[in-house]
């Protein structure tokens, strides 16, 4: 059965609820000092990149004033685990404090742990994009929670959530540039529409090297638009035409992450639309709906 009690609750599930012993119902346990060491790290926390001077600066800033938001624990087994807070965790650690205060919430379970420290992540905002798509695929593939039922929880739209868990498609390189903010998710949806593997990195070290914008790298994997020929006589709107209708393609690849064409005829014409697997196709298709549900 999908357990997703904590999905949508975000950070209102993790209000403190220990209380002291005689305490009246309702009443919550107030925050206690306990030993730093004591706490182990959150095995499911999803979050792997911590900048060094960002560290510093909160180490700095609670040494000067003091932490003042509690970090939040839990026990499981007898043991004192983390839920929210390796930051400062980690600060008052480098700063050789021997105690921090805390609250405590009651989890009951490895899996609920996990869920809880997904969701504070991914609300807060405190993941890369990687880190975020990796966060959304364990969700989902730990407790078969749909693409559409996450979406609705964590208050998103569905096309951003497949959107995200694309970029876990990108080759590691090309993952690894985007963590460590060489290029952006833009550029990354834009090297997603290059196919293949061999394509994508071409694409990539091409944004790299030059500097590029997503736009660029966009025109990058854009078929060059057939010349028409002027007739006689006649003036340069075929050649606006074509500049418009290259236009309209970037529009589009940028809005679906993949590549399109338009081809035009004397009355009309056509417009293809590139995927790469059911599951790219699905995609695509989310986004056009969307689009039409919010545009009616």
């Amino acid at each position: 059965m999908v357990k997703n009690k904590a999905l949508g609750r975000g950070l209102e599930a993790l209000i403190p609820s220990y209380r002291d012993e005689g305490a009246s119902e309702g009443e919550p346990m107030p925050v206690k000092e306990i030993d730093i060491h004591s706490i182990k790290t959150n095995p499911y926390q999803p979050r792997r990149e911590f900048s060094s001077e960002e560290l510093q600066e909160l180490a700095q800033s609670i040494r000067e004033s003091g932490l003042i938001t509690p970090v939040t624990v839990t026990r499981i087994g007898g043991e004192t685990i983390l839920i929210t807070g390796e930051r400062r965790l980690r600060a008052c650690k480098a700063l050789n404090m021997d105690s921090i205060p805390a609250y405590f919430r009651e989890i009951g379970s490895e899996e609920a742990l996990m869920e809880l420290a997904l969701i504070e992540n991914i609300q807060r905002e405190n993941l890369n994009p990687i880190e975020e798509a990796m966060a959304y695929r364990a969700l989902i593939e730990r407790y078969g929670v749909s693409q559409e039922l996450l979406a609705e929880r964590i208050g998103k739209k569905r096309s951003t959530i497949t959107n995200s868990l694309r970029l876990l498609k990108l080759p590691q390189e090309i993952r690894d540039s985007l963590i460590a903010k060489e290029i952006s998710s833009g550029h990354a949806r834009a090297i997603l529409a290059a196919g293949n593997t061999a394509k994508m990195i071409r694409t990539w070290q091409m944004i790299v090297k030059k500097g590029l914008s997503v736009r660029q790298a966009e025109r990058l994997n854009q078929e060059p638009a057939e010349p028409k020929q002027r007739p006689p006589g006649g003036s340069a709107s075929g050649a606006r035409r074509d500049s418009a209708v290259m236009e309209l393609e970037r529009a589009f690849q940028q809005a679906l992450g993949t590549k399109v064409r338009i081809r035009q005829r004397r009355s009309g014409g056509s417009i293809d639309i590139d995927y790469y697997s059911p599951e790219d196709l699905e995609r695509i298709l989310d986004i056009i709906e969307s689009g039409a549900r919010e545009n009616p």
